[in-house]
């Protein structure tokens, strides 16, 4: 079973993974509207284009996980 574990391990990717969960989590925090608390948009489009671009980022991330 740790054996298991340690091979998972060599095969992910972290810097991938942080980065897939840090852009997730932006994109529903920012449709959530916590992130404009922080950062003001101009409009709506803008909100929307960011919100899309951070979870289509988090997606791509998560293409190179796995090494």
């Amino acid at each position: 079973m740790l054996n298991k574990i340690k091979v998972m391990l060599n095969k992910i990717d972290f810097k991938y993974l942080v980065g897939a969960v840090g852009a997730l989590s932006l994109g529903l925090l920012t449709m959530a509207g916590i992130v404009q608390q922080y950062v003001h948009f101009v409009g709506v489009a803008n909100e929307m284009g960011s919100a899309f671009m951070a979870i289509f980022m988090g997606i791509i991330c998560m293409f190179g996980i796995k090494k």
